[in-house]
């Protein structure tokens, strides 16, 4: 299996730097096998640190918003890797040939002020520093998004980055069950979405990341930047006009735009 294992995450390597999509890779293994996806996805984050001298800087947690798991074909989360080349400030332009199909979503962030080494909520609680908007910029390997989740895990769990907003609220300020976000496609309402939408508190998604963080021997530590997942629905990122997302609460806006005519990234 190691020789699988490796040979699928060279292929998804390869697509990732020639922007050349590949078929889905579930049908090669053993079907529902996560713990085999995660291995894949973690071959292609250590090459990344080995070769590119890449940093972990934190984690997203994906597929805790009901809508899109029905959308992405799952009834459970995932989580991936933030390297820190994959993270951006407000009003980022990035190359629309830095990706192959790519897609925005919505989220709030946590960023940990201390390591996390239980998954009980007051202990996850007590470690959350602050709360940031934040857009996820997804992405996918393959040639469409008819993903299960062996090729969502596998793939980094779609994520190719993240936008953080400038604003920066203390946790236990904002009830983020009740956080409401509007993301605009220019001035064009795309999708909007409540907190309690990600797992009835956002909180939960960093506590089922705790625990399987904990479980697999690699805890959340100090200043992790943590995804808690997309608020709303997913949207194609059109390239040559503003994707802003806008929330209450006071934690303000973050924006993100793709552009056509930019320099291969």
């Amino acid at each position: 299996m190691p020789e699988l294992y490796q040979q699928i995450a060279d292929d998804l390597a390869t697509a990732r730097r020639t922007r050349i999509p590949i078929p889905h890779i579930r049908h090669r293994l053993p079907e529902r096998d996560l713990d085999a996806a995660y291995a894949i996805s973690e071959i292609n984050t250590h090459r990344r640190e080995v070769e590119e001298g890449r940093v972990r800087v934190g984690r997203k947690v994906g597929l805790t918003n009901p809508k899109v798991q029905e959308w992405a074909g799952v009834k459970e989360p995932d989580y991936g890797i933030v390297l820190d080349d994959m993270v951006f400030t407000d009003g980022v332009v990035r190359p629309q040939t830095a990706y192959i199909k790519p897609k925005i979503e919505a989220e709030i962030a946590f960023v940990l002020g201390e390591d996390l080494l239980s998954s009980d909520l007051d202990a996850v609680v007590g470690a959350i520093d602050y709360v940031t908007p934040a857009i996820e910029l997804v992405d996918c390997r393959y040639l469409d998004y008819k993903m299960g989740i062996v090729d969502t895990i596998a793939d980094n769990a779609a994520c190719a980055g993240l936008v953080t907003g400038a604003v920066r609220v203390p946790y236990g300020e904002l009830d983020l069950r009740e956080v409401e976000m509007v993301l605009y496609r220019g001035d064009e309402e795309v999708t909007r979405g409540v907190g309690r939408n990600v797992m009835t508190d956002p909180v939960n998604a960093i506590r089922w990341l705790a625990e399987t963080s904990i479980r697999i021997g690699k805890p959340l530590r100090a200043g992790e930047i943590l995804l808690s997942g997309s608020i709303g629905l997913i949207v194609w990122w059109d390239p040559d006009v503003p994707y802003t997302a806008s929330y209450t609460g006071g934690l303000g806006t973050v924006t993100a735009t793709l552009d056509s005519t930019g320099a291969t990234a």
